[in-house]
Order: C-alpha cells, then structure tokens, then sequence
C-alpha cells in the first residue's frame, strides 16, 4: 500500500485494478482487495451492460465487447463506493463512473459520462 502524494489517497494494484483510500486501510485489508477483485471480473459483463445505454448514445452502436476493450484500468475508490475510468479510451476528454452499493458489483447505480 503506497501513498500518492499527488491526489492525497493510499493506493495499490491488484490484477488491473487500482485501489484507492481516503485513509490507511487496516492490515488485512489484502483479503478485501482480493475480494473485490474477484467480484468485480465476474461481474464485469453485468457491469458494462449497467454502462451501455448511455455509452451508446455517446458513442453510437457499440457492444459490451468494444466497452470492455476500451474501458481501461478502473479505480476503485472503496471508502467512497465509487468506480472511475479516468483513462478510457472512446475519448480523451471524458471520466466515467458509477457507485456501487455492495462489494459484490451487483448492486450499481449513477452511471456518468462527465467531461
């Protein structure tokens, strides 16, 4: 767990995905990380599917194949229940997030396209 000067939050990598906190996580937050990571790829076609109305009408008819090829690495922020994807690739210009409410990524909600 490092901590990023830059934008003030503790942050770690685990498989293509950033974690990020407010605060020090606790000691064994490495199951949590773990946890999360296996919920959010087994979830992740559920996920894009939640994302591709309002994609589609940026973007035009694209499928949840070329949102998964194009979404980048996600950020996790756990403390807050947000995902981000600062560094997608459909534009240069646009973040896209969502909140979810339970650690499985089932539960999603407020999806935006900001920019």
């Amino acid at each position: 767990m490092d901590f990023n000067d830059r934008n003030g939050k503790f942050i770690c990598e685990n498989k293509g995905l950033i974690f990020v906190w407010d605060y020090e996580p606790e000691e064994d937050i490495g199951d949590v990380i773990n946890m999360l990571t296996e919920n959010y790829y087994s979830h992740l076609d559920e996920i894009v599917q939640f994302m591709l109305p309002d994609l589609k009408q940026v973007y035009g008819d694209i499928d949840i194949e070329v949102v998964k090829e194009n979404l980048g690495k996600p950020i996790i922020d756990y403390d807050n229940g947000r995902v981000s994807y600062l560094e997608q690739q459909f534009d240069s210009m646009h973040i896209f997030e969502f909140e979810f409410l339970d650690d499985a990524f089932e539960q999603l909600q407020y999806f935006s396209i900001d920019g």
